[in-house]
């Protein structure tokens, strides 16, 4: 019969094809197939070549992608972070000038609200910050003055109320002789001394000069802003040094008082004005 020898030649075919069909030693290993992001991998391809290789491709590099970004940033604003911080510079550097000219500005006029503020500035920067004021506000409100700050660690200084009225001292040694009752604008003080002779008058306080003017009856009166938003005016002076915009401390001479050719005693007219209006002077000086 015929039938076997035929399928013994086609099961030969089949090999035959078979063998031919098989890739070569050496060709390029099949590309893998694609596989979903997160699919764990399996245990040959964990076992499989270095475990130190790592693949940049699959993960950027972060610092590499900032600074890519960045410049391109710059390059799309036109400016850098070195013109950033000129711009700075230049802005504060104006806003500096500005402020300086205001300042200049306000003491080279002479005008009642520019003699305001620079009574304000000349105040600032001169004066020291209160810190007895603030420790005893801590004191009230917390309960004590905070420990960890070195200044309100020191106990011998003890701590002044923020209300306390200031004292101020006497203009010269003498008694009232006109109170103020009697015109509600200021006292009148005979000198302690019973003479014809000069008494120097003195300034109760740190102030400014405001105004040297000439009375009525031919006295000098001197206007001084003192701290503490007190104006005080001496007047009745027989002389004075000082002139519009001098700086005096509490005891310098103010002017002098001297008694006339008819033997009259000199007296001193003294007024003090707080926030505008005339208060009694013997509430803020004590006179002997």
């Amino acid at each position: 019969m015929k039938y076997p020898k035929e399928s013994k030649n086609r099961r030969k075919k089949r090999i035959e094809n078979l063998l031919e069909e098989k890739p070569a030693t050496g060709a390029a290993p099949a590309p893998e197939r694609f596989r979903l992001p997160g699919s764990p991998p399996s245990f040959r391809e964990w076992g499989a070549g270095d475990r130190n290789e790592f693949d940049s491709s699959l993960e950027p590099d972060p610092e590499a992608m900032w600074k890519q970004q960045r410049n391109h940033w710059e390059d799309e604003g036109g400016r850098g972070p070195g013109q950033g911080f000129r711009a700075g510079l230049l802005r504060r550097t104006v806003a500096s000038l500005l402020v300086f000219g205001a300042v200049w500005g306000i003491f080279a006029v002479q005008e009642p609200w520019a003699v305001k503020a620079q009574y304000f500035v000349t105040d600032i920067l001169s004066n020291d910050m209160d810190f007895a004021a603030a420790q005893v506000w801590y004191e009230e409100h917390f309960n004590g003055a905070p420990s960890f700050i070195p200044i309100f660690g020191d106990e011998q200084v003890p701590a002044e109320k923020v209300t306390a009225a200031h004292e101020l001292s006497a203009p010269l040694a003498g008694s009232i002789v006109r109170p103020f009752a009697t015109s509600l604008n200021g006292v009148e003080i005979i000198p302690a001394d019973d003479s014809s002779a000069s008494v120097t008058v003195k300034s109760v306080d740190t102030g400014r000069v405001l105004a040297v003017s000439k009375e009525a009856r031919g006295g000098i009166r001197i206007t001084v802003r003192h701290t503490g938003e007190i104006t005080a005016e001496y007047g009745h002076l027989s002389g004075t040094r000082l002139a519009v915009d001098d700086w005096v401390q509490s005891g310098d001479e103010i002017g002098w008082i001297q008694g006339t050719e008819d033997a009259r005693v000199p007296l001193l007219f003294f007024a003090v004005m707080k926030d505008k209006t005339y208060i009694d002077p013997a509430e803020v000086v004590s006179f002997d």
